[in-house]
């Protein structure tokens, strides 16, 4: 197959976003944007389906997906070999008709071309990827806002998260400021004490006064649940239904796998197990810290659940004991990590020493702040980082409001 030519101004026949205004993420950290592809005919969600020339696969995420021509698969237990997809007997199992390494479906070869998002295109220094389409530096009126290649932009445009945000059409943007005492909300003015903004929309707080992506909702009523950004009513769903990324659980016969930048959603097959946000055969792979092994290990511990966005653990999380803790140090012992944590809401003697052990537990950073559980002596983090003065104060917000309640 040819190499598709540099033209900046078109987007992938199979796979163009669908520009709405309702797709914008929300306050929930790194997880997948709810915005909706397209593919043929379908419009679909990246995080819970794949588009291979044309045609969707169900089930499995373009995220960690390969296409085998029209068939989506995940390469980290199945092989395409010849256009057939196969299912590995090692993880080291090769094609023997194949020699380079594969960008969707094809080979290429990463010294003269690049490989972005499955697509193929001639190498270059000043080229970049956006999703599937790529742009080169030099050009001022291209600009790729969470992986979307927006053009013929304003020179002086920027994102913000997946909004562009232009000086020549609004009056409210990130070159020139509103009138004194004004609030921009999006391309309008609005005020903050009748009105909450949501990703650039504004809403009367009546209707609520929590954001889910661009809408808002009220969280004293518990059939409404927002996963990533994306606003959910219970009532046509079941009401103890959990959140994979944007999307909802069938904890029937789905698994969510999720990791701090991830949290893809996959039909639970047996022994499979998560390592971080990839679904892996035991048989294959074996996994230490979200880290996989081609060393499959019959003894070896499976990780716990993933960590959670914050908003996706309350109210739940108000009857438990809880705190906020930022990771300050990290020490590796044999099979343990030694964890200097600072307690966040505590003025004396805020320093706490943890010890999780290494193989089954999130990955952490340094310098991140986390929720944290504790029962008895055992301590164990519950959500991904988050945006310590929002979250905090959403969090002491609903869990007040459950406690007068007495819930």
């Amino acid at each position: 197959m040819a190499l598709r030519k540099l033209r900046i101004w078109e987007f992938s026949k199979n796979r163009q976003p669908v520009n709405k205004e309702s797709s914008n993420t929300g306050s929930s950290g790194p997880m997948e944007s709810s915005q909706q592809l397209q593919c043929g005919n379908l419009s679909y969600i990246s995080s819970g389906n794949s588009c291979c020339n044309g045609t969707l696969t169900r089930g499995l995420s373009q995220l960690v997906a390969d296409c085998c021509k029209s068939e989506a698969y995940n390469p980290l237990n199945e092989i395409c070999c010849n256009g057939s997809v196969f299912t590995r007997t090692s993880a080291h199992m090769t094609c023997h008709s194949t020699k380079e390494l594969k960008c969707g479906s094809e080979t290429y070869n990463p010294k003269e071309e690049m490989c972005c998002s499955g697509s193929r295109y001639r190498a270059s220094v000043v080229n970049k990827c956006c999703g599937t389409d790529i742009y080169t530096l030099f050009d001022d009126h291209v600009l790729c806002c969470n992986g979307t290649l927006h053009i013929n932009v304003s020179k002086k445009s920027e994102c913000v998260g997946g909004v562009v945000y232009s000086p020549d059409n609004s009056n409210c943007n990130l070159s020139a400021r509103p009138r004194l005492g004004e609030h921009c909300c999006g391309g309008e003015t609005f005020s903050p004490v009748t009105h909450i903004c949501c990703n650039g929309h504004s809403h009367n707080k009546t209707n609520g006064n929590l954001c889910c992506g661009s809408n808002v909702y009220d969280h004293h009523k518990k059939f409404m649940k927002c996963c990533s950004g994306h606003l959910y009513n219970l009532t046509q769903y079941n009401v103890k239904a959990e959140c994979c990324g944007n999307l909802l659980v069938n904890k029937t016969n789905q698994t969510c796998c999720s990791s701090s930048t991830n949290a893809i959603l996959y039909d639970t097959k047996p022994n499979h197990h998560c390592c971080g946000h990839y679904y892996y055969n035991t048989s294959l792979w074996s996994c230490c810290a979200q880290h996989l092994k081609p060393t499959p290990s019959p003894n070896s511990s499976h990780a716990e659940d993933g960590l959670k966005p914050l908003m996706e653990l309350i109210p739940d999380i108000c009857n438990k004991t809880v705190f906020f803790g930022k990771v300050e140090s990290v020490a590796l012992g044999p099979h343990k990590r030694h964890i200097v944590l600072k307690v966040v809401n505590v003025v004396e003697d805020p320093w706490l020493n943890v010890s999780l052990d290494h193989c089954s537990s999130p990955v952490l950073e340094n310098g991140m702040t986390y929720l944290w559980e504790k029962n008895s002596n055992v301590y164990k983090p519950l959500s991904i980082s988050f945006d310590l003065i929002s979250d905090i104060h959403m969090f002491f917000t609903v869990c007040k409001h459950k406690c007068q309640k007495g819930g």
